[in-house]
């Protein structure tokens, strides 16, 4: 799952590959779309949201910013950025040459990239249509989002929450015993009460009646 906001980015016009020389031009079929990252750091794309209008195959090639130079290694000179595929001619229509697949929504997701996309500084959208029934392809509504592991929540403290120090996976407080054994001493007290409550009598007792006689004990205090 994305984010619900997508990347700041710049999306420039789509330009039509010719193939031409001095007599004959030749149609291609293939346009390119190039995406920058404009102040924002370290970009990284999870998802690709379009609608097509009749483009039969995508091709998404990205730039990355080159790793940092291990320890002792020699660091002179900037390093080579090249493109790097990341899915390669992705079917968006079934048959070129009908209309199946030409007006509909797509997302191009992790599952459908061939690595991570991340530190980003550039993205190219390589679009074909190798029939010549439609005369102009291309993509709209183009979004990019960023990936749902690079948007989680931040962890709540440990403070908040603590592993289960026993099997139970529930954390037992000093000085309270279980709740099975609370449990079952409550069950006890109120079987008691209960027991208490069924021998209750309405006769009244006297003050040193004890079973229909007196103590004299209790007597001689008096």
């Amino acid at each position: 799952m994305a984010s619900d906001r997508p990347i700041h980015c710049t999306i420039k016009n789509p330009v039509l590959l010719n193939i031409a020389d001095a007599k004959n031009e030749f149609h291609s079929g293939c346009r390119v779309i190039d995406i920058t990252f404009p102040n924002v750091t370290n970009p990284e794309v999870g998802e690709i949201h379009f609608k097509n209008n009749y483009v039969a195959y995508l091709t998404v090639r990205i730039k990355q910013k080159p790793a940092p130079p291990e320890p002792g290694s020699d660091s002179s000179g900037t390093p080579e950025i090249k493109w790097r595929t990341c899915v390669r001619r992705m079917r968006l229509m079934p048959n070129p040459h009908c209309e199946a697949g030409s007006q509909d929504y797509f997302c191009v997701s992790q599952k459908h990239f061939n690595f991570d996309l991340n530190q980003l500084t550039g993205m190219r959208l390589i679009l074909q249509q190798p029939s010549p029934v439609w005369k102009d392809f291309r993509l709209e509504e183009i979004k990019l989002y960023r990936s749902s592991e690079s948007n989680r929540p931040q962890p709540l403290p440990a403070w908040l929450i603590e592993e289960a120090s026993n099997s139970s996976g529930k954390k037992r407080i000093e000085g309270i015993g279980s709740v099975d054994a609370i449990s079952a001493s409550l069950q006890q007290l109120w079987a008691l009460s209960e027991g208490v409550a069924s021998n209750q009598t309405d006769r009244a007792l006297g003050r040193f009646d004890v079973d229909g006689c007196y103590e004299i004990n209790l007597l001689s205090y008096t």
